[in-house]
């Protein structure tokens, strides 16, 4: 058991975002259903990369949001752990309206989408409100703080969600929200230290951001992660 300088339990959560999938075809259409598609050939060989970045690294507990590409990547992750992955749907991805898209007037609304997440009401693609969503994410987060099982914990989620854990982490809520890129597959690391007694949280420590086993110093990664769809619908949309 870790323990900080003030006796406070130190534990360590592991937040990965699943492997590269394709939520648009080669006509730049989006799929119908993003909640269904699976991962890439590419998906699943970031993700036995990743199995084999952390192969020291102990985990005691693993939860993915329960969508096909967080089941599968965090599957290829932690394969021959023996550990069972549990499903909590509060780290589902942000929600957008299914129709967005018919009435979609830039594609710069899609490469952009985050910015200005913090600002009254603001919806992401005129779905779920970023203050509902991060609210959905933060509730999911005190559960799993709550539980005093685990020491080490493995999460597999989605872009959004992490950005959300690490606004909530970093004390920068939905201002940085923009800010905080996640590569297909990467590895974000939080330390959470709470009261030996009540559990309550005294601190956060962001420990490592968006790690990339496939490309470490990000040599041949300069789009963010919206624009790089928003590149692939300029074939229907240009």
């Amino acid at each position: 058991m870790r323990t900080a300088f003030d006796g406070s339990i130190r534990r360590r959560i592991h937040f990965f975002r699943h492997g590269d999938v394709s939520y648009v075809d080669k006509e730049g259409n989006r799929v119908p259903d993003s909640r269904a598609v699976p991962l890439t050939d590419w998906g699943r060989e970031q993700a036995a990369l990743m199995c084999d970045y952390v192969k020291e690294l102990s985990f005691d507990k693993a939860v993915c949001s329960g969508l096909p590409r967080t089941v599968e990547t965090a599957e290829g992750i932690l394969k021959d752990r023996g550990l069972k992955i549990e499903v909590m749907s509060e780290f589902e991805e942000i929600r957008s309206d299914p129709d967005r898209y018919k009435n979609l007037k830039s594609l710069h609304d899609v490469a952009y989408a985050f910015e200005g997440a913090h600002l009254p009401g603001a919806r992401y693609g005129e779905g779920e409100t970023f203050l509902e969503f991060e609210a959905r994410v933060v509730t999911g987060m005190m559960h799993l703080v709550a539980d005093k099982s685990w020491q080490n914990l493995a999460l597999v989620a989605h872009g959004g969600v992490n950005r959300a854990i690490l606004g909530w982490a970093s004390g920068a809520s939905l201002g940085a929200f923009h800010a905080f890129d996640q590569n297909t597959c990467c590895l974000n690391i939080v330390d959470v230290d709470t009261h030996p007694d009540t559990g309550e949280i005294r601190r956060m420590t962001v420990r490592g951001m968006n790690i990339t086993p496939y490309d470490p110093v990000k040599k041949n990664v300069d789009k963010l992660a919206l624009e790089m769809i928003a590149e692939r619908m300029r074939a229907k949309y240009g």
